[in-house]
């Protein structure tokens, strides 16, 4: 339990002004990877509310956007807002509390149960249906392929290890080829960072969090981004849902190993889950598109 004294006094005036009820109790969630403060507050008359401040610009600016999403997207598939709190230095959003949601990522191996894929699935398409009313990034601004990069530094990407010198030189073309070919654009909400630590279920209700990172875009977008995570966690083959995904296939699998090759700050974990999931997408993509038969290893082989 967080002490009262560690909860910035501005902030806790400004929720009790918000919500007319005074704090008993705080406690910091270990969820969500960036520095903005979080809060889990409690109060007196039992109920509960999660607290999101901004503390520097970058925060700010993913939190306006947030607060933009949920205060507009009237949807069972965000949280439910509280409260903004716009008075002070730095804006905090006030939402539902989901710590007793069920969270896949909070177990470790990470834990989905009988039914949440399709859940899943079916809330991605409720999230591609909706229009933006606020103004969002296009999610092909700062379009950069990545494959020309990988080809100009062939050696790097095969210290990888997940394939052999002969199958990239003859599916080099292709993944050229398929990655300029990604449908980014177009006019759905995006979240843009679909994956288990950023979702919960609430009996049969979905819940996507940290909505900062909204862009506009395809409405494949969030789909192929939660496809190419989810056979780490038991769920399934990216081309049984997708079959068509193969340039959201080639195009993820190139930022993969991008990072995992030139972002020299990724933990080795972090790196290891990298080079799974650009397995999982040349797998998909080689099923998907007119590439050689995939010939390397198997994710499961990567230590």
């Amino acid at each position: 339990m967080t002490r009262s004294g560690a909860v910035p006094p501005e902030l806790r005036a400004q929720i009790v002004s918000a919500l007319g009820k005074e704090p008993v109790g705080w406690h910091t969630p270990h969820t969500g990877l960036s520095p903005a403060r979080r809060f889990v507050v409690r109060f007196a008359d039992g109920s509960s509310a999660f607290v999101k401040a901004a503390i520097d610009d970058p925060t700010e600016e993913w939190l306006r956007t947030e607060h933009e999403i949920l205060s507009r997207v009237e949807r069972t598939f965000v949280p439910r807002p509280l409260a903004w709190i716009d008075s002070g230095e730095r804006p905090a959003l006030v939402t539902e509390d989901l710590s007793g949601a069920h969270w896949p990522a909070d177990q470790f191996p990470v834990l989905w149960k009988p039914g949440q894929f399709g859940l899943l699935f079916e809330n991605l398409r409720r999230v591609a249906e909706v229009i933006p009313s606020v103004p969002l990034p296009a999610a092909e601004q700062g379009f950069e392929p990545q494959w020309p990069l990988i080809a100009s530094e062939a050696d790097a990407f095969l210290a990888l290890g997940l394939c052999s010198a002969d199958w990239l030189r003859d599916a080099i073309d292709g993944l050229l080829e398929a990655e300029v070919s990604v449908p980014l654009a177009g006019d759905s909400l995006v979240h843009s960072d679909v994956r288990s630590d950023n979702l919960c279920f609430v009996g049969d209700r979905l819940v996507l969090v940290d909505w900062g990172g909204a862009l506009r875009g395809n409405r494949d977008h969030d789909l192929a981004t939660a496809l190419s995570t989810l056979p780490l966690e038991g769920g399934p083959d990216p081309f049984e849902v997708l079959p068509c995904g193969g340039p959201w296939a080639v195009y993820i699998a190139g930022r993969a190993a991008r990072r995992s090759m030139r972002d020299a700050e990724v933990p080795e974990w972090l790196r290891r889950v990298l080079r799974r999931i650009v397995f999982i997408c040349l797998h998909w993509a080689t099923r998907s598109l007119d590439l050689p038969r995939w010939t390397g290893i198997h994710w499961r082989e990567i230590g």
